[in-house]
């Protein structure tokens, strides 16, 4: 006879994860054996845990499923709630003195991803050089657990996709920050790099310009005597004096060669791992430039043995041309800088001569030459080389941008003299005449205190970053423009020009915003 009791009449089952597992337990537990295959471990574990989804699993040298969601095409959140992260800290070494940092691997993990409107967990377990990544979605209609899941699939071939270099046909720069990836828009940015631009000693431009394309139009050269086709240049020097804006000029003229030569920039390369990365796409480039920039911030003691038996070690690196730079080629370990099988040419980027001033301040003066509201005869171009004794190109530009900014500032209250000023000016003029070259000293000023320099601009006292006076206008790092007038600072935001976050356009727009013909353009070093 039937129960008549009311519990009887219902049977629970049980379709919610089981929340009292946990995966990384198992995870303790297979690494705790004396032998252990830890992907089967793991896939039987994963298996136990949620015996209602799929199980993909996919090694991250093929698609990287968490660069994908870094690079803002997915969603992924680390869950330490319901699993424990597995990590390991370790402490960088500072270079030469510097403090060190803190670092983290991490040895498990899970995470919730979002790709669309569809939900996974991945769980995220190293393997020597790579990744294994476990990915779980929610059975559908008609799947079984140990079906291949379709929307995992869609998944995967979008990260492959994103992940894929592009045609040949296409014109790209690619850059290594952790992985590789292809930037039309760096490409884009070198092409408007020009020789033309850089203020530089004719016979050093003409020299750095030759090893560079004779290097790659030399192969046969280099095989009749069988010796290894590659080099290492090294650009050197005080910060702000030309490197960066020589290897711009450099990657391109050689993106306009008719024979390939692919172009390769490395931001940052922390371990072995991705020294190794790095190395092995230069291989598969070759014939290419691998950009080096900063050289003493990538390679570092925990790398340099590694790096070291890259270039030089048993694997052919046939076709590469390494470009590197550093500002302080005294502090680079010996075995970068004394050896010649790994950076036989260096080439020191001073800080500019005289005559060198001269141009970059005469640069300037064409830049503006056609701005009616600044008046920039040409007597003023040996003067402004002058006073800017000892500056970095950088340091000049600085001059040149507080300056026009200041006499921005200054004509949103009034406006001074009237401009004008060519090759006719009149060359009885004083030149305290001219509110350019009044601005110019008292900028020079400020930057020589921030220096840390004892040198003086004809007497003149300053009072911050804009003109004299009870009104002034500084610029922030990150190019946000502030007016001090008796002390009351009031920044401008909004949708004004103070906003904007490219440095180069907001000087632009601020100039235009308090005069309306004055544009500021410049040089890049």
């Amino acid at each position: 006879m039937p129960s008549t009791n009311s519990s009887d009449s219902f049977t629970l089952v049980e379709t919610m994860a089981n929340a009292s597992l946990k995966v990384s337990d198992d995870f303790h537990e297979a690494f705790s054996g004396k032998s252990f295959d830890m992907d089967l471990q793991m896939t039987a574990a994963l298996r136990r845990r949620y015996p209602n989804h799929t199980l993909t699993i996919i090694p991250t040298n093929s698609v990287n499923l968490l660069s994908y969601a870094f690079q803002g095409n997915a969603k992924a959140f680390l869950d330490n709630h319901n699993e424990d992260v597995i990590r390991w800290r370790s402490y960088q070494r500072g270079w030469n003195g510097s403090p060190g940092s803190l670092g983290s691997f991490i040895r498990f993990a899970k995470y919730d991803y979002t790709w669309l409107t569809e939900d996974f967990m991945v769980y995220y377990v190293p393997m020597g050089y790579y990744a294994l990544q476990y990915i779980l979605h929610e059975c559908s209609c008609g799947e079984k657990a140990s079906d291949d899941s379709e929307i995992t699939g869609e998944l995967i071939k979008a990260v492959g996709l994103w992940a894929t270099p592009p045609p040949p046909d296409y014109r790209w720069i690619y850059i290594f920050d952790n992985y590789w990836m292809a930037s039309r828009a760096l490409y884009d940015e070198i092409q408007k790099s020009s020789w033309d631009d850089v203020i530089l000693d004719d016979q050093m431009k003409t020299a750095v310009t030759e090893i560079v394309h004779k290097f790659f139009d030399s192969k046969d050269v280099y095989d009749d005597l069988g010796v290894p086709w590659r080099r290492g240049v090294i650009f050197h020097g005080p910060a702000g004096n030309g490197k960066t804006i020589s290897i711009k000029a450099i990657m391109h003229t050689l993106s306009m060669r008719e024979d390939t030569v692919k172009l390769l920039y490395v931001k940052s390369a922390p371990n072995t791992y991705a020294i190794r990365s790095v190395f092995q796409m230069a291989r598969a480039a070759a014939p290419c430039l691998l950009v080096l920039e900063d050289i003493d911030t990538i390679v570092t003691q925990q790398t340099r043995s590694y790096f070291f038996n890259e270039v030089d070690g048993l694997e052919r690196n046939d076709g590469i041309l390494m470009l590197a730079s550093t500002n302080h080629l005294d502090q680079l370990d010996d075995g970068l800088s004394k050896r010649p099988s790994r950076f036989d040419r260096k080439y020191l980027f001073p800080n500019p001569s005289s005559s060198e001033r001269v141009l970059y301040v005469q640069y300037w003066r064409d830049k503006l030459s056609k701005k009616s509201s600044i008046k920039f005869p040409q007597k003023l171009c040996r003067p402004m080389a002058k006073i800017m004794e000892d500056f970095s190109f950088a340091y000049m530009k600085e001059a040149f941008v507080a300056t026009l900014l200041a006499i921005a500032g200054n004509r949103t209250e009034k406006r001074i003299e009237k401009a004008g000023g060519g090759p006719d000016d009149d060359d009885d003029d004083d030149l305290d005449d001219y509110e350019l070259w009044r601005e110019m000293k008292t900028q020079v000023a400020i930057l020589r205190d921030d220096m840390g320099s004892s040198k003086t601009v004809r007497g003149e006292e300053h009072f911050g970053h804009g003109r004299k006076g009870d009104q002034k206008v500084e610029v922030d790092a990150e190019g946000r423009i502030t007016m001090i007038e008796e002390k009351k600072i009031t920044e401008m935001k909004g949708s004004g020009p103070g906003t904007d976050p490219a440095i180069a356009d907001t000087v632009y727009r601020r100039a235009t915003y308090f005069v309306p013909d004055c544009e500021l353009v410049g040089g890049d070093h």
